[in-house]
């Protein structure tokens, strides 16, 4: 597989515009597939509540991960503030049972976080998101018809540096190596832009790399202080935080992967290779508990909450106002989703906006597992339509 393609099919391009047009199973002797039970039930940790559903829950994670060969996995559901199921399955490492506070690679979510972050420093007026980038980074190619409001969406048609086959190259060679945003915008910059700024849609993650730069120019802090000021410490996110090297805090949910062709431990993978846009550590309730903020406007106004999740970027490439993508979320029909996959780590964060749900789980590979797709994604979705079996999230 390539780096490319699993971080296309993570990416906002899959959600939305794959979801506008329109697994792999275990098998073998009777002892092979005893062994995978075992391994899929061993090291549970689970708190239920007296949901009806909340057992079918747990079994559902518990068959995912034994049919897509996943070494361990945590999960969340809640529907508003009540737990309805939390839980590890599985081991990581290797031996030793998961449980649900363990520290994992949160990618993607992290995202809106930086447009949270945007959007309170436009309304206190430390920026402007509608001016050009030029008054932060004056020397980044077309600067000055480039904003931050773009780069929050993914309007700036800036080339996404994760698909250059040079960045990929650099990253298997050695993915415990580190990245700047000067490597990133290089490698960003080698290829043309795909569109006039603010004329269509392409998500990048160079446009997050990007916008947390210039955050911390305009606020005179780095990204890790402001994300705690703005977000981790008012959520009570204590386990939470940046991340600019490989380290991680006990107990880790460690990571697995095959996409460099052998089986091993890419916990220690460095998070930099995508610098602002997933380079952030949590666990599972607390990614949990960010969801269901940013999902409520927990930490903005109500005007600027109105902004937030507002269609505004419909008519942009395929967006629309039922499958679209604002500041760092996509939007799929009544559905907020997020699908972070890294090195290891696949994840899937759901929200039904009516019933206030929220439904989060990270997943690390077996040996035999299918590393060109993201593996939370058919959980995400199976416990979705067992909850709302008439408007399932069908995430593609």
């Amino acid at each position: 597989m390539s780096m490319s393609n699993r971080w296309l099919h993570r990416s906002i391009v899959a959600v939305v515009a794959v979801g506008l047009v329109s697994t792999t199973v275990s098998c073998g002797s009777d002892s092979g597939d005893d062994k995978d039970e075992a391994k899929a039930t061993s090291g549970s940790s689970i708190e239920l509540s007296s949901d009806p559903n909340a057992e079918k829950i747990v079994e559902i994670v518990r068959t995912q991960m034994k049919d897509l060969d996943l070494t361990g996995g945590v999960f969340g559901v809640w529907r508003g503030d009540e737990q309805i199921a939390l839980g590890a399955l599985g081991e990581s490492p290797v031996g030793v049972p998961a449980t649900p506070d363990m520290q994992l690679r949160v990618g993607q979510p992290m995202e809106p976080m930086l447009s949270t972050v945007l959007l309170q420093l436009n309304e206190s007026g430390t920026l402007n998101m509608d001016d050009p980038v030029a008054k932060w980074v004056p020397d980044f190619p077309r600067a000055d018809k480039i904003t931050p409001r773009m780069l929050a969406n993914s309007t700036s048609g800036i080339s996404d540096y994760v698909t250059n086959p040079e960045f990929l190259k650099e990253f298997y060679a050695n993915p415990i190596k580190g990245f700047t945003a000067e490597e990133i915008f290089a490698l960003a910059n080698a290829r043309p832009p795909l569109f006039e700024p603010g004329t269509s849609f392409a998500y990048a993650h160079s446009d997050l790399c990007l916008l947390g730069v210039v955050l911390e120019k305009a606020s005179g802090k780095t990204l890790g202080e402001l994300l705690k000021e703005h977000i981790f410490t008012p959520l009570g996110m204590d386990n939470s935080q940046v991340v600019l090297t490989p380290q991680m805090v006990e107990p880790i949910l460690h990571g697995y992967t095959n996409e460099r062709g052998m089986f091993e431990d890419s916990t220690f993978w460095s998070p930099t290779a995508f610098l602002n846009s997933g380079n952030m550590n949590s666990n599972v309730s607390e990614v949990g508990r960010w969801v269901r903020a940013l999902a409520t406007g927990e930490l903005v106004s109500d005007a600027v909450f109105t902004e937030m999740m507002a269609p505004k970027t419909a008519g942009l490439g395929p967006l629309t106002t039922e499958k679209y993508f604002a500041f760092g979320t996509a939007h799929l029909n009544n559905w907020l989703v997020m699908n972070p996959a890294f090195g290891g780590y696949a994840g899937i964060a759901l929200y039904e906006k009516e019933s206030k749900t929220a439904i989060v789980a990270f997943v690390n590979l077996g040996p035999t597992a299918n590393a060109n797709i993201n593996n939370a994604v058919p959980i995400g979705n199976a416990i979705g339509s067992l909850l709302f079996p008439d408007k399932a999230p069908n995430v593609p």
